[in-house]
Parts: C-alpha cells; structure tokens; sequence
C-alpha cells in the first residue's frame, strides 16, 4: 500500500509493506521526503515513532535498552526496529520475533570503508556489479539490518564482515520505490522470549 500526505510529519511519500519469515509477520513503513532530508536527528526520530504508531495503531512509547536497541514499553511481543537515514525514515515490527530494518540514501561511499566491512568475495561481487555504490549500499543494509536484529548494534568492523553468516537471521531487500534509497529488513528465525 502506498500513502501519500504528511501524517504530521515532512511531506513526502509513505507506504506500508509486509512479509512473512516463517512464522513471523512483518511490517514496514517507509517515509521517502520530497525534499532533499527529512529533517534534524531529533525529527528523523519523532517521524520513525509516528510511522510506528501508524504500524502499531496506538501510540507508542519509544524506550533503548543498554545496547541502544529501541523497545516499546507495555507491547512486550510486539519487537521494533527504526532506521533513518538523509531522504528516507523507516520502522518495522515484528510479533514474537527480533526484528531489524536499516534505510540508506545513495552517495558515494569510500573504499576504504567497503574494504573494512566487506569479505574478499563481496568485494569482488561489488566490483563487477553493474551499479558498485548500489551493491554496497544493498549489502551494507543487509548486514546493519542483521545486526539490528541480533540487538547488538555495530561492534567494530569485524561484526559487520560476518553479520550475513548467521544461520538464525532471514534477510529481505525492501523495495522503497526509488534506485537513491535503498533498505533491508532482517527477522529472526527463533521466537523471541517474552
């Protein structure tokens, strides 16, 4: 389903998707700005919370655990993730299951930087792809999403390098209806403990 309007928040266009991984069901809403940012880091925030309340239908308290991992407070199954990035802002939900959504906006991304996050072979992979910034940007929110989902944020680069070697993490690209914002949605494949 795609929306458009401002939902309170800057006016772009919105649209909300859903899949399954198993038994878990997800859903993500995805804000695209007509403009060049969405806003201050504190704004990026307030709209990540109201896209989540329009996935939850109720208002939600925003709550970060230790590790900078956001929960809501009183929806114990019902698991959240929120990413936001220069153009774009997302949230996703997941009942019973970890769940972890990372957004970025195409730019020009440093080599340095691909050969710190990437294994030889994904490197090689983004060589030959036709468009290499994409490649990366898709492989990087792969590997943010997984790590998201896990609840463990980035721990150093060598948490990034092997976040697509866990067995108990399914990823998904999310089509965001432009080739300049690219995302994925990881879920976990063990129930959640409530």
């Amino acid at each position: 389903m795609t929306e458009s309007g401002e939902l309170g928040m800057a006016s772009g266009e919105w649209k909300v998707l859903g899949g399954e991984s198993g038994d878990c069901r997800w859903r993500v809403a995805i804000l695209t700005a007509d403009t060049q940012t969405t806003g201050s880091h504190a704004e990026q925030s307030e709209q990540a919370r109201k896209l989540l309340e329009q996935l939850a239908g109720f208002h939600c308290t925003v709550k970060h655990d230790n590790a900078g991992a956001p929960y809501l407070t009183g929806h114990d199954s019902m698991h959240i993730s929120l990413s936001h990035c220069r153009k774009a802002v997302a949230a996703a939900t997941c009942h019973n299951s970890e769940v972890g959504i990372d957004i970025e906006s195409r730019r020009q991304i440093p080599h340095s930087l691909m050969q710190r996050v990437c294994t030889p072979n994904e490197l090689a992979a983004i060589k030959a792809a036709a468009d290499p910034t994409k490649a990366f940007l898709q492989l990087w929110t792969r590997k943010e999403a997984v790590l998201k989902c896990r609840r463990t944020g980035i721990r150093g680069f060598e948490s990034v390098v092997s976040a697509l070697s866990d067995p108990l993490v399914e990823v998904h690209d999310i089509d965001c209806g432009s080739s300049d914002i690219i995302a994925a949605i990881a879920t976990s494949r063990i129930q959640a403990s409530m």
